[in-house]
């Protein structure tokens, strides 16, 4: 069966934190999900995990994408939406300088 990906989050975290993990299926996403930092501590039932057929194709052995990998990073914010987070870290939030720049709505809304 193909990997699909998925952007998971948990719905209950009051952080606003997702990622991108691949599964067969929609249920073994959200096993996946919850060895993720985004997931970790959350509840199967609180899990959701929306297809991204787009990101099918950076499927490379790996169950989650990485955030720090350039073509990743630029996958994950170009199909589903995703951006740095200013209070997070700002070794993450270098905007000029990141590779997905063009197609984050938070780097062309702040300009």
């Amino acid at each position: 069966m193909k990997m699909k990906a998925y952007l998971v989050r948990d719905e209950r975290s009051y952080e606003d934190y997702c990622t991108v993990v691949f599964g067969e299926t929609r249920g073994k996403a959200i096993r996946a999900a919850l060895a993720t930092d985004a997931c970790e501590d959350g509840e199967w039932t609180d899990i959701r995990a929306t297809r991204v057929p787009e990101l099918d194709c950076y499927y490379r052995g790996r169950s989650e994408m990485d955030w720090s990998n350039e073509k990743d990073r630029i996958g994950m914010v170009r199909y589903a939406n995703m951006s740095c987070s200013y209070e997070v870290d700002d070794t993450y939030c270098n905007c000029p300088e990141c590779p997905a720049k063009e197609f984050c709505s938070r780097y062309t809304d702040d300009r």
